[in-house]
């Protein structure tokens, strides 16, 4: 029977594997929280059997205690989350959909949650120390019904739904299948997980009381869990009562205590699933609208589908704009193809001023940018869109209560007035997207109300990534170096490089777990990881060989920089490692004449390093300082530090090499050589303290300004 157990999981993908699309728009609502934390995502994901399968399946090793899962996501990274978020979302969208699976899904659900609750319970009343386990194994210990729903889904279900009894189904599942439904799940994480004792509950939770006595704790209370959730237990408690005496010498007293507690609880997550149940004491009626309810999730499920596809084009289509006005443009194009909005409107935040500033196109006019508004509660609903974090139309207000710039906004929008939808990114204020609206276009646009939110954050992650180029800080009207155009060519076709690179080095180590360890094909995975670790060895040396041109000195406000360039590095490095930055910027410094690009790689390598030698929940901390006298002459000074374990001290003296490294196999070593060859090109010096409280580089750069 093992063996019949193993190969059904062997032909059947985790990723198959369907979910409640009550659960899975939970998911995929978080996933676009851009603030999101994995402990949050790992919370939502241990509310539902398949995702758990799906992330244990991707990740190995033993997620199965709570910091193991937060631990194993991160690892993941939010984008291979986001993936298997998406990719669960379409197979449900595609797969064979009706009423009688939809129920399927619905009650292995309710009792899987239910079973975890009780095993999370009674692991506390036992004084079991590992309750995150406990749980787990309740709610995955049937899992195995939904491996075999997946290989089997012409018959699985349909034989299921007429069986009550688990005497019955387990016959049903021999005879049909040469298997069972608890040793397909023993099998599965016999395969995935590092401990035993997950594999062994959901093998044995069925087993007579008498079998299990003196069994693990873990097989115990799963079992005695299994027994108390499922729904023989209201017809017939005497088995199940007499069962929580025998293992844990529970009274009947204690027993309805704990499931009061279970009850309530599982309320409280259908509810903010919105999952609802027809049970048998509920009307024609409401059974209706429990089903018209199920069917809406699956529409809303579709919408979500479409959402993401579109964006994903909308973000192609972005990334590949060049150019303030053309970047414009393009903003304009994608809101009046998605929304039908013709005219937009965008403001960005200025820090230093505190304002909000409206950002002229070719079609607007220079006056544009003279419209400057203080970011403070009340004086336009421009402002407080972006104060209180949320859209605001002005049709909620009375045209009195409108500001004169809020009037005369609408006016230059030619409609009949606004939307404002304020542009955040990891709680950084970005700006505000004004959408010059008429009245009876604002019930459409509410019921898109998250596709816009998206759009506004791929629009936030655009501007971003661009600030100093809107802030003028770059003159389109100048010609463009030859030289320069190429330079910065090679490094945007680099960064292109890297992207899918890291991608499909994530999804080799996917399907390295999946394979078996003497698996063939794991020589060729090894192959294709050589060759992915020799483009990056290549893309290096380009690194190194590409070295800016530090000749060209502008005036450049560096505070500016530095602030731009950590909110652009917020998902890609700090979110992805879970470290934290804190920045120090000194406010009296005026703009320095250098050069920008130069000042760029070497901030973006010296963070870079930082991160990747730094534990998860580290420390960057970033300071600037005007006015430092070295030997009589007055320098400014960019301190990159942070709060890891130091360089070890026979690395210190050959830092500035290629071949030194602390950050393990994979890194060349290049980046402090390049920002070391910057600095000199740049008449400065760098230098580097190290302890085990921590690391810090000092960047002293000649103070030049432009008075």
């Amino acid at each position: 029977m093992q063996k019949e157990a193993k190969q059904i999981v062997q032909k059947t993908d985790a990723d198959k594997l369907l979910t409640l699309p009550h659960v899975l728009l939970h998911l995929l609502d978080t996933c676009q929280d851009e603030n999101v934390s994995f402990e949050h995502l790992a919370n939502v994901i241990r509310r539902d059997p398949a995702l758990c399968v799906k992330i244990i399946s991707a990740c190995g090793g033993n997620c199965t205690s709570e910091k193991n899962l937060e631990q194993s996501l991160a690892r993941l990274g939010i984008h291979t989350i986001k993936s298997i978020a998406i990719t669960s979302a379409v197979q449900q969208f595609f797969s064979r959909s009706n009423q009688e699976r939809l129920t399927f899904l619905k009650k292995h659900w309710y009792h899987s949650i239910f079973c975890g609750c009780i095993a999370e319970q009674l692991a506390e009343y036992i004084n079991y120390k590992h309750l995150d386990e406990a749980w787990l194994a309740g709610l995955l210990h049937d899992s195995g019904q939904l491996i075999m729903e997946a290989a089997y889904p012409e018959k699985y279900t349909t034989a299921l739904a007429q069986l009550n009894e688990d005497e019955h189904l387990h016959e049903m599942e021999n005879e049909e299948f040469d298997s069972t439904h608890y040793h397909v799940g023993a099998s599965l994480f016999r395969k995935h997980d590092s401990n035993p004792f997950l594999a062994d509950a959901i093998l044995y939770h069925h087993e007579p009381v008498d079998k299990i006595l003196d069994a693990h704790p873990l097989v115990k209370i799963t079992n005695l869990a299994n027994l108390l959730s499922h729904e023989q237990f209201r017809q017939d408690p005497d088995e199940a009562l007499h069962a929580a005496e025998r293992l844990f010498g529970l009274s009947e007293a204690t027993v309805d205590g704990l499931l009061k507690n279970c009850i309530e609880k599982i309320g409280d997550i259908a509810s903010e699933y919105e999952v609802d149940f027809i049970t048998d004491d509920i009307d024609g009626d409401s059974a209706k609208k429990i089903n018209a309810n199920d069917q809406l999730k699956q529409v809303q499920l579709a919408e979500q589908i479409r959402s993401i596809a579109m964006l994903d084009g909308v973000h192609q289509h972005l990334s590949r704009i060049e150019g303030k006005q053309a970047l414009l443009l393009a903003l304009k194009q994608n809101i009046s193809i998605l929304f039908g909005v013709s005219n937009c409107i965008l403001f960005l935040y200025d820090a230093a001023t505190d304002r909000l500033q409206a950002i002229s196109t070719a079609e607007s006019g220079p006056h544009f940018q003279d419209i400057k508004i203080p970011l403070e509660p009340g004086r336009s609903i421009v402002t407080d869109a972006l104060l209180e974090m949320s859209p605001i139309n002005s049709f909620e207000l009375e045209q009195d209560a409108l500001s004169i710039v809020d009037l005369q906004l609408i006016g230059l929008s030619g409609k009949e007035g606004l939307l404002c939808m304020p542009l955040i990114l990891h709680n950084a204020a970005i700006g505000t997207l004004l959408l010059g609206i008429d009245e009876v276009q604002l019930a459409s646009l509410s019921k898109q109300q998250n596709l816009i939110k998206r759009f506004a954050n791929e629009i936030a992650s655009t501007i971003s990534s661009s600030l100093s180029e809107f802030r003028g800080e770059a003159d389109e009207s100048d010609k463009a170096d030859p030289d320069q155009i190429l330079k910065a060519r090679a490094r945007e076709v680099m960064h292109e490089i890297r992207n899918p690179l890291s991608i499909i080095n994530n999804y080799l180590e996917i399907l390295g777990v999946k394979l078996e360890g003497d698996d063939p094909a794991q020589q060729d995975l090894e192959t294709i990881r050589s060759e992915i670790f020799r483009i990056n060895s290549i893309l290096e040396k380009l690194s190194e060989s590409s070295i800016v041109d530090t000749r060209d000195a502008v005036p450049v406000d560096v505070n500016a920089l530095v602030a731009d360039l950590s909110h652009m590095f917020q998902t890609s490095l700090f979110a992805a490692h879970d470290i934290e930055i804190s920045l120090n910027l000194d406010e009296s410094m005026p703009p320095m004449l250098a050069n920008a690009d130069a000042l760029k790689q070497i901030y973006t390598n010296l963070v870079k390093n930082a991160v990747e030698a730094l534990p998860a929940e580290g420390l960057v901390m970033v300071y600037t300082q005007d006015q430092v006298n070295v030997d009589g002459k007055a320098h400014f000074e960019i301190c990159v530090a942070d709060d890891g374990p130091g360089i070890p001290a026979e690395i210190l003296p050959d830092l500035f090499t290629p071949i030194k490294t602390t950050k393990g196999d994979g890194h060349a070593g290049v980046g402090l050589t390049i920002v070391k060859n910057l600095v000199n090109e740049m008449h400065g010096s760098i230098s580097c303290r190290s302890s085990d409280k921590g690391t810090s580089f000092h960047i002293l750069l000649p103070r030049n300004t432009q008075e």
